[in-house]
């Protein structure tokens, strides 16, 4: 009698538990119409996907609370999703990607196991939707980019397939979290990552320090070290300068630098410093994708533009970070006082030009 007892009461757990996800079931009573049509669409995107609140290997990307409904901020939705889908963040199944706030609501919802991905965009008061193949082996192929750049997706094609795919391949929770950031998951954020591993083991922050980053010049990367160090221009821990002539003369090996990395302790009135370049020519050798890849003609417009950067991003995301911190040159080693870093930011046109 007992078991027969613990047995309903798991079963009315688990009831109740469905029905508080709200897949097939109503809505929450505060919702307005909007997040109510939203929800139906959620539920018909996964009918069509073949998943419940319950599968494993299921992810909703977002533009819900920075993207705009109906004239008004979107924070809401994302307790719409989550009613809904049974996604979120701390299953690494919620992915809400940092969007203009006046770029129009959208949800990107991925089967893994099928490579079926559904896509929604709030047009109005209603939904365009669009169904896509998400895998590597269709995916890739240069008229199957384009015919669904044609679609609702549109632009927003690199951000999806992009992150979706480092997601897939089980990237670093912080590395997606920087893509949610940078709004897609390219090979100069990869970068950036591979970087603070190597920071992490040969710079790392002691008591009192904090890190200043440059960036000279300016690259994806930097969004990355924002992101995992909390080192934002805001907060005066990072800056940017488009100086590639600069770059090229202070190139070591064919390795050119991008990032000026200064760990800087005003207590101690101390700064030291690495100068670090990335070896593109390495990582293109070990992922397959050339620098001609990358550059294909007609820029922007040929879908391989776009195709290589996911291809590169996406293999990078499988390899071990010992592996890949092969990738990392350091060109420079720099030791001052701590106003070292206060000259090097102000370098204006050319930062390199503080620590010759």
């Amino acid at each position: 009698m007992k078991l027969a007892t613990k047995s309903l009461a798991a079963a009315l757990v688990l009831l109740l538990c469905g029905a508080g996800l709200g897949y097939g079931a109503g809505f929450g009573p505060a919702w307005t119409p909007g997040m109510k049509t939203a929800g139906t669409e959620l539920q018909n995107a996964m009918a069509r996907l073949k998943v419940t609140p319950g599968t494993e290997g299921f992810l909703v990307m977002t533009n819900a609370g920075y993207g705009e409904a109906e004239g008004a901020s979107t924070e809401a939705y994302l307790d719409v999703i989550g009613e809904t889908t049974g996604r979120t963040p701390g299953t690494r199944t919620l992915l809400a990607v940092d969007t203009p706030c006046s770029e129009p609501l959208w949800f990107a919802l991925c089967n893994r196991d099928t490579g079926q991905l559904e896509y929604l965009k709030l047009t109005g008061t209603t939904y365009a939707s669009q169904t896509l193949d998400i895998r590597p082996e269709s995916i890739f192929q240069p008229e199957v980019w384009g015919e669904a750049a044609k679609g609702p997706l549109g632009p927003r094609l690199f951000t999806v397939a992009s992150i979706t795919l480092a997601w897939s391949a089980g990237a670093d929770w912080r590395m997606l979290k920087g893509a949610e950031l940078h709004d897609h998951f390219c090979p100069g954020l990869n970068a950036g990552f591979i970087a603070k591993g190597y920071l992490d083991k040969n710079l790392p922050l002691g008591p009192g320090d904090r890190y200043v980053f440059i960036g000279a010049p300016s690259m994806c990367a930097m969004d990355a070290l924002q992101s995992v160090y909390g080192a934002t221009v805001g907060k005066s821990g990072a800056f940017s300068m488009y100086v590639p002539e600069a770059a090229k003369r202070n190139a070591v090996d064919g390795v050119a630098p991008s990032i000026i990395a200064l760990r800087v302790n005003a207590e101690k009135d101390a700064c030291d410093g690495l100068v670090l370049g990335f070896d593109w020519s390495a990582s293109e050798k070990a992922t397959g994708v050339t620098a001609a890849d990358r550059s294909p003609k007609g820029g922007k417009s040929n879908p391989l533009f776009f195709i290589s950067r996911v291809k590169m991003s996406w293999k990078l995301a499988q390899m071990p970070l010992e592996e890949k911190l092969a990738y990392i040159k350091v060109l420079r080693e720099l030791h001052g006082p701590a106003s070292l870093a206060a000259a090097i930011q102000n370098g204006g046109a050319d930062p390199y030009a503080a620590i010759q």
